[in-house]
């Protein structure tokens, strides 16, 4: 039993101390409007990750970039997607998403995450 309640303990600490450590991305939403190249410029280049794999083509975005900065129990990744703009240099995204993910699926449901998107509205 006190290895149990000492498991759950240790998990609360961690999943504590991760929501104290400042993220090495920027919020999606100060991205929204960048460009490509400022993105790149700001960040670097992209880690080359399809992160968008697993979806049904349906949902797939037309171009995805990801960044990701790994610590020993966790990954951070930024994800833009360029799903109804045409890619290039000067596009604009049209989501982005900053979240932590966990090596353990069932701890990601306590880490943060983050998305925004460009919406579009028909008028008839």
């Amino acid at each position: 039993m006190r290895a149990l309640i000492s498991g759950v303990v240790f998990i609360v600490v961690l999943v504590a101390l991760v929501w104290s450590f400042p993220p090495p991305f920027p919020t999606p939403g100060s991205l929204l409007d960048k460009s490509y190249v400022a993105i790149a410029a700001q960040l670097g280049a992209p880690a080359d990750i399809d992160q968008n794999a697993k979806l049904p083509s349906a949902l797939r975005s037309g171009k995805s970039v990801a960044w990701v900065k790994g610590w020993p129990f966790a990954a951070w990744t930024l994800q833009i997607d360029y799903r109804l703009t045409s890619f290039g240099p000067e596009a604009r995204p049209d989501s982005v998403s900053r979240c932590l993910e966990s090596k353990w699926s069932w701890v990601n449901w306590f880490l943060p995450c983050e998305a925004i998107f460009r919406a579009r509205i028909r008028v008839s």
